[in-house]
């Protein structure tokens, strides 16, 4: 397996407080986070923020009808910082993202490559969301991909479950963060 990149999608104000039960999740997410840093495996954070006043959120957009009358996720804003448990040390990639995935319209292609990445461990928020986009995209561009499927949260535990074994299992493994952990060859 190619070098190893650990992406952590939308683990921000905005999104977490949207979610219930969060402080268990940020509590396992850390020490992934911590490992990844102790044996040099790259992380990026990948967030969602718009400009002011949405421009590049098209009203016909799913998301428009949600968040625009709610002004949240705007640049700048706290709802787009990432929650201050998992915070980003300098050398880490942060990228902001306008749509679902990770991919559309933003560099993270271009930065994996640079990086020389062919495997992408994720983790974040939500399961039927960025992490099913990202999924998909990735796979599309011939990514290895991992998801550690108790690193990623949705506001239906039914979808994320259906989500994690019968459509993301198809395109990625779907491992445990403990799995991951005791599993040495999937961090390298």
């Amino acid at each position: 397996m190619g070098k190893t990149v650990l992406l952590v999608l939308d683990v921000q104000n905005g999104v977490i407080q949207l979610l219930k039960n969060m402080d268990t999740y940020l509590d396992r997410l850390a020490p992934i986070i911590e490992t990844a840093r102790d044996k040099s495996i790259k992380i990026i954070y990948v967030t969602t923020a718009f400009r002011p006043d949405y421009p590049d959120l098209h009203p016909r957009n799913p998301s428009a009808p949600r968040v625009m009358p709610s002004k949240m996720f705007l640049e700048g804003d706290a709802s787009v910082e990432i929650h201050p448990s998992v915070t980003p040390v300098q050398g880490d990639v942060i990228i902001t993202k306008r749509r679902v995935s990770s991919f559309t319209g933003t560099e993270l292609d271009l930065v994996l490559r640079s990086l020389g990445a062919e495997h992408l461990v994720l983790a974040g928020l939500s399961t039927s969301g960025a992490v099913l986009s990202t999924v998909r995209q990735g796979a599309d561009l011939d990514y290895s991909l991992t998801v550690l499927e108790d690193l990623c949260r949705d506001r239906d535990y039914e979808l994320h479950d259906v989500l994690m074994k019968k459509v993301i299992a198809r395109q990625a493994q779907v491992v445990s963060s403990a799995q991951l952990l005791h599993e040495d060859e999937a961090l390298k």
